[in-house]
């Protein structure tokens, strides 16, 4: 069946997205271009003169579609027998690996072993050479013009085809007369061999940058005309500033998937906590105004009124509303006072010894690592510290899993006090100095006292 003719696009372009549309699973395409149809990875194109009598035209036109194919990566040629389907199956490049934990007795380098273990067969090639810094190594490693590195210069094969080219620079001073010389894989790495010269890496900078390759880096790895590539600049320090390696890698964009892996940065393991300054009067606020906004999105009405500036002023200048902090980003409010709600506690209750706790909140990319549980525990202990009997609180009538929350935490509750002009009532206390020992360690910052609630 003669494909259909599309007037919108030049000739050779229609034929090239026929072809394509057989080629890549899952593109629509032109009339023709059936799932029966598939050309599969090392499958024969149709021939030259085939395409160009079904399309009506001349072998030029043919050959200009091919070309496009060929610089999409998709194909290539193998004159005389014709145009291939390129079998090229993208290598998963995992920039965030390299700093991970290997064997203490490995038999291969990372990669090697990461190829392996996915089926594929890996291989390298490894030049040495020593030149002059180039200008992009020698801005990081602050060398002086002229001073000499050392280049272990990679081409990474996968199954045979060349995937990325991978070039490490140290300064020559550190380097010479190590393993790091030797034209030969190093098993346990460069950055072991390098901690073990006493240049042991704790963070890096990683920098990337999409752009068309140069000749150089085309010859290298047989790249297709067209095919741009992402250069990855990885700059690593030790604990006391100092460069010993900066790594250029040249990523082809038509066989390289890059991967980031992200964690959500967890809380440190010693949190500080403060009593906020009328200076921190607009950030307690926002950690209210933002697990308000949390509950509401969630259909919990709890909060759901604009935030009592005045009395949150009053608790500040008191010394009662504290802040939570994580190196210098505060990331929870809490508020502990002696004021017994009278509409919620008893004349008798409000008589006994007691800390009530308000306005507990944390910020939402603090949640899920027990913040909530070891500010009560902070709580608890300041009450026990202040010679009070209890710490208690009142929560939100309606949210019942915070209630179950607390409840998980050691709070016995004693009663809900229903009253229609007030959404909290449910009454909860747990004895002072009682604490779970879960979560972050919170610590009193030393300028701050136990607050004053006379």
């Amino acid at each position: 069946m003669s494909p259909s003719n599309q007037k919108q696009q030049p000739l050779y372009l229609q034929i090239a997205s026929w072809l394509r549309a057989r080629i890549v699973p899952g593109q629509a395409g032109p009339a023709g271009a059936l799932d029966d149809d598939r050309l599969m990875p090392g499958d024969a194109l149709p021939t030259e003169n085939a395409l160009a009598e079904q399309w009506k035209t001349t072998r030029t036109t043919v050959k200009r579609a091919l070309e496009v194919l060929i610089n999409e990566g998709l194909i290539y040629a193998d004159r005389p027998r014709g145009h291939f389907v390129r079998s090229r199956q993208p290598m998963v490049y995992r920039p965030q690996a390299e700093f991970r934990k290997r064997p203490l007795s490995p038999q291969m380098d990372s990669f090697m072993t990461d190829m392996v273990r996915e089926g594929r067969t890996p291989g390298q090639t490894i030049t040495i050479e020593i030149l002059p810094a180039p200008a992009a190594v020698q801005e990081r490693m602050h060398l002086k013009a002229g001073e000499l590195v050392a280049v272990r210069r990679r081409i990474r094969l996968l199954d045979g085809d060349p995937y990325l080219t991978n070039d490490s620079y140290y300064p020559l001073a550190i380097v010479q007369g190590s393993e790091i010389m030797n034209p030969a894989d190093i098993a346990r790495g460069a950055n072991q061999v390098l901690s073990e010269l006493g240049y042991h890496q704790v963070d890096a900078i990683d920098e990337f940058e999409w752009r068309m390759p140069t000749p150089d880096e085309a010859g290298r790895l047989s790249i297709p005309p067209g095919t741009p590539v992402a250069e990855h600049i990885s700059t690593g320090y030790t604990a006391d500033g100092q460069v010993p390696r900066v790594v250029v890698n040249c990523l082809p964009g038509d066989r390289i998937k890059m991967l980031f892996e992200r964690r959500r940065p967890r809380l440190g393991n010693e949190l500080t906590v403060s009593a906020a300054s009328p200076d921190d009067l607009k950030t307690v606020v926002e950690l209210w105004e933002h697990a308000a906004s949390w509950l509401k999105e969630r259909g919990i009405d709890q909060w759901q009124y604009p935030p009592r500036t005045e009395r949150i002023q009053e608790n500040i200048a008191a010394g009662q509303c504290y802040l939570v902090w994580d190196g210098e980003v505060p990331v929870a409010t809490v508020t502990v006072d002696e004021h017994a709600d009278t509409e919620f506690w008893t004349s008798e209750e409000a008589a006994e010894p007691a800390f009530y706790v308000h306005r507990m909140a944390v910020r939402r990319d603090a949640s899920r690592q027990e913040l909530g549980s070891a500010m009560l525990d902070w709580a608890s202990k300041l009450a026990e510290e202040s010679g009070k009997r209890w710490l208690r609180l009142d929560a939100w009538k309606s949210n019942e899993s915070l209630q179950a929350y607390y409840r998980a935490r050691g709070f016995e509750h004693l009663r809900t006090v229903e009253l229609e002009h007030r959404g909290s009532g449910a009454l909860f206390q747990r004895a002072a100095g009682v604490t779970r020992g879960v979560g972050p360690l919170l610590k009193m910052a030393a300028a701050d006292a136990v607050p004053d609630c006379d």
